[in-house]
């Protein structure tokens, strides 16, 4: 975790432009995908969750991965502590009533790279996902309607995954 995808208030600015994983070299790199608590706290100086909120329901609009980086040095007093309760609250609440995997970062390096090992191979007219940890992952088809990029989820594929799973796999 040690690119933003952006970074307009750092000192260098610029940023991955991405909210998912990705590979340099052997390296699975987490973008950190949320304003980071010095930031918020100190440059900003938000005393709530709703930038942290507007940035999760934007990252999850496009199943990202959400990341946040927070300092116990910077959780000090009575009023921060309070800003990452309510973080906590927020993510939890989050995770149960959306079906969001939460993961640990070793657990979502574990899973991209198994995904990275699998193929898409044409079988009868249709298509398949193949490879050690198929049945995992599920087909989903991006399609252009009127502009927008829509994405349509495999019916004949089910995923065997807990739903909890399914929207980070999108």
């Amino acid at each position: 975790m040690s690119v933003p995808n952006v970074a307009p208030l750092d000192p260098q600015r610029g940023g991955c432009c991405t909210v998912m994983p990705y590979f340099i070299g052997r390296l699975l790199e987490l973008p950190l995908t949320t304003v980071q608590d010095y930031t918020l706290f100190h440059v900003l100086r938000e005393k709530s969750v709703d930038l942290w909120r507007l940035q999760l329901e934007i990252i999850l609009a496009k199943n990202g991965i959400a990341t946040f980086l927070v300092h116990p040095d910077y959780i000090l007093d009575r009023e921060t502590q309070a800003i990452y309760r309510d973080l906590l609250t927020l993510l939890r609440d989050v995770r149960e009533k959306q079906s969001v995997w939460s993961a640990l970062p070793r657990e979502v390096d574990a899973w991209w790279r198994m995904r990275s090992r699998l193929s898409i191979v044409r079988d009868d007219g249709s298509w398949r996902i193949v490879g050690e940890g198929a049945e995992s992952a599920r087909l989903a088809f991006a399609r252009n309607s009127d502009g927008r990029l829509t994405f349509e989820m495999a019916v004949d594929n089910p995923s065997p995954l807990p739903a909890v799973n399914r929207r980070m796999i999108r």
